[in-house]
């Protein structure tokens, strides 16, 4: 399988200075500001594949990053919320500044002990923003605040808007405007149904989601799975300087069907942990399932629990989605992401029993 060129995604290393040391002085916060550059391969990873839901994203990320100025993420944790927010940065007019990633939580509990004093209360805020000056701000675990600390947030973001007549230049003595700093929001959660019930400031949820973009979960993008695991596997293999392994028809097939709760971050950790454990050049599907946690692993497995052995799974998987589609052996491959012959060989005997009739198209 030929991995698509993502030229349009390239992100652009930042300055030789900004590839210094993101931490700020004097500064107690969580802050990570890094060249954009250290984030190439993963971003483009999470972004691979063509499945309708991540051509819709790819679409939005190039339609946004060149006008925002402020734009809400949402997903599941996992999803890809950062390398998406990572390449809007890199189209955006931006994409020269500094990625900086802050803590929303920590951000705006920093200056509790300031509250009747506005000097004390954009200070933090105002060196994150200059550390962010003409690039990026990512603010993180925006739905996590509590009411105090969301009310914190849009002071020190509104604030930080009175003043921007006196915001004084980074690295120098002048005066001047806002420092030009996009800002991108990550949530987990739907913030404009947290909303619309009162469980989120409506005021600070207009300030920050001037266009809102979402992530789908990795079940509802199956389609990509084999790309992105291949991507992985090739990049495990170059850093290794050895020979990429490969995963076997069935171990594909249980990984398109697996409801990956924890989205991408669990993938990667499966395939990484997989390819380290075995010895062949194929990985079992038998081998990826021992790796995952099951959701429920703390409830007692009762005795009667019937397993099935996993070729009778696969087995009346194809022959499900034989007969979903009508018997049409071709669009039944291109569902399930084989080669027709590859379908022949797994039906078997099986291929013209039941209410199968082995249509051609």
């Amino acid at each position: 399988m030929k991995i698509p060129a993502m030229s349009s995604f390239h992100l652009t290393s930042a300055s030789e200075s900004q590839q210094q040391s993101g931490a700020l002085p004097d500064c107690n916060l969580s802050i990570e500001a890094c060249a954009c550059g250290s984030a190439h391969d993963r971003s483009e990873w999470a972004l691979l594949g063509d499945s309708v839901a991540v051509r819709q994203l790819r679409s939005q990320i190039r339609r946004v990053a060149p006008y925002f100025r402020t734009a809400l993420i949402r997903g599941e944790a996992g999803a890809g919320k950062e390398q998406v927010a990572r390449a809007i940065h890199a189209l955006s007019p931006a994409s020269e500044g500094r990625f900086v990633v802050a803590d929303a939580h920590m951000l705006a509990e920093s200056n509790d002990h300031c509250e009747s004093s506005d000097a004390n209360l954009v200070s933090t805020l105002a060196q994150v923003l200059e550390s962010a000056h003409r690039g990026t701000l990512y603010l993180t675990h925006l739905d996590d605040l509590s009411f105090t600390h969301q009310a914190g947030l849009f002071k020190r973001l509104q604030v930080c808007e009175e003043r921007r007549s006196i915001w004084p230049h980074p690295g120098s003595g002048t005066i001047g405007g806002l420092p030009n700093t996009r800002i991108l929001a990550a949530s987990d959660r739907d913030l404009r149904s947290l909303a619309a019930i009162g469980q989120f400031r409506q005021d600070l949820y207009a300030r920050l989601s001037g266009l809102e973009i979402f992530v789908p979960p990795l079940r509802q993008r199956v389609a990509d799975v084999p790309i992105l695991c291949e991507c992985l596997l090739r990049g495990i293999a170059e850093r290794n300087r050895e020979p990429t392994k490969s995963l076997t028809e069935s171990a594909m097939l249980w990984l398109q069907q697996y409801s990956w709760p924890k989205n991408l971050s669990e993938l990667e950790c499966v395939i990484l942990q997989a390819a380290k454990l075995t010895e062949r050049q194929s990985i079992e599907a038998g081998q990826l399932m021992a790796l995952v946690q099951p959701e429920d692993a703390g409830a007692p497995i009762s005795s009667t629990l019937k397993i099935e052995p996993l070729h009778d799974v696969i087995q009346r998987h194809v022959l499900d989605t034989l007969n979903r589609c009508g018997g049409n052996k071709v669009r039944a491959a291109e569902a399930l992401g084989i080669s027709r012959s590859t379908l022949y060989r797994m039906l078997g005997v099986r291929a013209v029993s039941g209410n199968c009739t082995g249509n051609e198209d």
